[in-house]
């Protein structure tokens, strides 16, 4: 699969149980795990940004 140009690959290695429930929180919110794990970093990023200010 391509990745665009203003993208890139990582390997993450997390422990079997919380790639679990990451799994499940993605289910549950209707995303694919890869893209809950790029919401919930964005969300995060998003907040001490406004902590900021």
């Amino acid at each position: 699969m391509a990745v665009g140009r203003d993208k890139t690959r990582i390997l993450l290695t997390l422990p079997q149980d919380l790639k679990e429930e990451l799994t499940d929180e993605a289910r549950g919110d209707n995303r694919s795990l890869n893209n809950y794990i790029l919401n919930l970093l964005l969300s995060s990023e998003k907040r001490t940004e406004n902590d900021r200010d």
